[in-house]
């Protein structure tokens, strides 16, 4: 909790920082996300009560200590007073009374009640940890696909500034009889299209802005930077091998962890079922006094009782069998979906490095096509200036490369998801700084 106060401090201190700034990073979005998220104070407030419940079922060793007080006023019957003559007609009557019992056997009952509760706020503490991996995980594909809206819109604004520039010089071209009209017109209908892919990327890019802080949980009036501009020279990272990711899953993965922790719940729960066949001992001790007329008691008033008392139910009909059996039920639930949980983790591990893989291979091979059509594109640009190449070939240089450029940034980012992915399967998925 004191890692997370401290987050939300940063958060709130930060949020106003991050508007000044000129771009958006990824751990920046990471920890506004940790402090400012709804879905954050959600499972911290679940993780909470979870707690509180187990200091609920800790106040059962403790003794308890009930003090009740009482006034009245009697109006005797006729008949009563017949019967009684030294009655009056009434009657002031007020009692005080302070009773001290403790708990001393119930047959372990308590001590099953504590278990349960105990491990089940390390399970809501697993369950925020994991819920956690979740929110970063999500901000994390948010911003990348902000990022990618913006790299489109930028891959539009320099196809339209390239059609631009060709129209102009055709239009030079044209005046000088060196062009044709169909050579202008065809630039212009190219400049049209890379505009509008503009406006529809620049549609995009603001609704995945919009997505991307209402995640963060920012308000409406929050301004956010755009993210940073995609680094496609930055070195993929290593993958681990399967077993030792594995490894490091089973000792960091938090969902495994709750589902161990709720087992033991579970298997706590049967003693709890199991405690009610045995009998309760306590013992207690009362204060107690009783005048007439006035509540001004003076120690002649009281009187006191000290006791222990014993409780068995001898037979309830099959009550206590069926809740056994459901307790029974119950750990079979929570053990069969703990593996559950087991096979589904070691699914997505696979896969995560599987997807990790091909999408450093794509990156790869797009990085390669990217560079090939870029060099292609500016001989051929080359050549029709210098008349060696017709309309058609520099129209399809122009979009070989516009598309190459789109797919290299698709497959970049696809990579940089693919190792959040990775990490979220790992457990491993925390902003520097954070627990």
């Amino acid at each position: 909790m004191k890692t997370l106060s401290c987050l939300m401090v940063l958060g709130c201190l930060a949020v106003p920082c991050i508007q000044a700034q000129e771009v958006l990073t990824l751990e920046q979005a990471w920890r506004i996300a940790l402090a400012e998220s709804p879905t954050e104070a959600i499972v911290a407030a679940r993780s909470e009560q979870a707690l509180a419940r187990a200091r609920q079922a800790r106040s059962a060793y403790q003794p308890r200590l009930d003090a009740t007080g009482s006034g009245a006023r009697i109006n005797y019957s006729d008949a009563l007073r017949e019967l009684n003559p030294a009655l009056d007609g009434s009657d002031d009557e007020f009692g005080a009374a302070l009773r001290a019992t403790y708990l001393l056997w119930d047959g372990g009952t308590r001590r099953a009640r504590l278990d349960a509760a105990t491990f089940g706020a390390e399970a809501a503490a697993f369950s925020q940890r994991d819920a956690r991996l979740d929110l970063l995980a999500n901000v994390g594909r948010a911003f990348t696909t902000a990022q990618l809206a913006r790299e489109n819109l930028r891959i539009a604004n320099a196809d339209a500034a390239f059609q631009n520039r060709q129209l102009e010089d055709v239009r030079i071209r044209e005046a000088a009889g060196d062009a044709s009209r169909a050579d202008r017109l065809n630039f212009d209908i190219r400049r049209l299209g890379a505009e509008n892919a503009a406006v529809s990327a620049q549609a995009d890019f603001e609704a995945a802005m919009a997505a991307l802080g209402a995640l963060l949980g920012l308000e409406a009036t929050d301004t956010l930077p755009p993210p940073a501009p995609v680094d496609l020279n930055a070195a993929a990272l290593p993958a681990p091998e399967l077993e030792s990711a594995w490894n490091e899953a089973l000792e960091f993965l938090p969902v495994l962890r709750q589902a161990q922790a709720q087992v033991e719940a579970a298997r706590a729960s049967i003693g709890i079922a199991r405690g009610d066949y045995r009998p309760t001992i306590s013992a207690f001790g009362d204060l107690a006094g009783v005048r007439k007329d006035d509540p001004g008691f003076e120690s002649d008033d009281f009187g006191t009782v000290v006791g222990a008392q014993i409780a068995w139910s001898l037979w309830d009909g099959g009550d206590r069998r069926g809740r056994v059996e459901e307790a029974e039920s119950a750990l079979r639930e929570a053990e069969a979906g703990a593996r559950s949980v087991l096979l589904q983790a070691y699914s997505r591990l696979a896969t995560a490095l599987t997807d990790y893989a091909a999408a450093v291979r794509a990156e790869q091979i797009t990085g390669e096509t990217l560079a090939l059509s870029l060099e292609n594109r500016n001989l051929v640009e080359k050549a029709f200036r210098a008349g060696q190449e017709n309309l058609l070939r520099l129209n399809e240089a122009q979009r070989d490369f516009t598309n190459a450029e789109a797919l290299a940034m698709q497959a970049r980012l696809t990579r940089e998801q693919g190792w959040i992915d990775l990490q979220r399967a790992r457990g491993l998925l925390l902003p520097p700084d954070a627990e």
